[in-house]
């Protein structure tokens, strides 16, 4: 891997680190140009997953010097669900071929882009019908687990939703628990990943310095800025057009 490619990581892992705390997706730009420096997809989605948990450590703690941390409502039942999700995600991802690791992201990107250019009333609506009673919400947050162990790519939007409408919280509480909740779920999702040689460390640190740095400075925006989050997915339908062709015709 040369010089020219050790730059992309690092600015990719920088605009990962930017949007993932705004809003989500991040990881759109960090398995992206791993794509682009010829990083099979599945082996990507990986390699990402030490950068995610810097990204979401540095946004933290910078969210708690601005006095946007608030851990008071945060509860036990959306940590351990989410978690025992992500380890049976993580372990599904080891099991895929490439390909169909490659259609079942492809699906998620284009997903990710009708999240972007529909009306947002429709995912709102979707996201006020998540059903109150206590069971349901663990369900639904084993899902959004599962589906972060298993791929990355959105699981902030998803885990956002899924917050802001089991528990009606306000953008800025659910994004900070967002951010929570995914830190400690990486934690075993990525030493599995490590434990079973799916993880390249050379990639992985570059894109974990841009992270930081890219956190670092969005979540000192986030404090200033309630809309953050809208000049964000003005690059992120970039990035998912660029991979779905690297991917699919390169």
């Amino acid at each position: 891997m040369d010089w020219s490619n050790d730059i992309l990581l690092i600015i990719g892992g920088l605009l990962a680190g930017i949007v993932n705390t705004i809003s989500g997706s991040g990881t759109l730009f960090s398995m992206g140009v791993m794509t682009l420096t010829g990083i099979p997809l599945v082996m990507a989605n990986t390699t990402t997953r030490p950068g995610v948990f810097f990204q979401n450590l540095t946004g933290i703690m910078v969210l708690k010097k601005f006095n946007q941390f608030d851990l008071k409502k945060l509860q036990l039942l959306p940590v351990a669900a989410t978690c025992l999700g992500a380890m049976v995600g993580a372990w599904c991802a080891t099991l895929v071929s490439g390909n169909f690791f490659n259609l079942i992201a492809s699906i998620v990107m284009v997903g990710l882009l009708a999240t972007y250019v529909l009306p947002k009333s429709i995912f709102k609506q979707l996201s006020l019908g998540i059903p109150k009673s206590a069971a349901l919400i663990a369900a639904f947050l084993f899902l959004g687990g599962f589906y972060g162990g298993f791929i990355q790519i959105g699981v902030g939007i998803l885990i956002l939703s899924i917050l802001s409408g089991a528990y009606n919280m306000p953008y800025n509480q659910s994004n900070t628990y967002k951010l929570i909740i995914i830190l400690i779920y990486t934690i075993p999702t990525t030493l599995y990943f490590s434990l079973t040689d799916n993880v390249l460390w050379r990639p992985a640190i570059l894109l974990a310095v841009g992270q930081i740095v890219g956190a670092y400075a969005a979540a000192k925006f986030i404090s200033k800025n309630n809309k953050a989050h809208v000049w964000a997915q003005a690059i992120s339908i970039l990035m998912i057009i660029a991979t779905l062709i690297k991917v699919w015709f390169y």
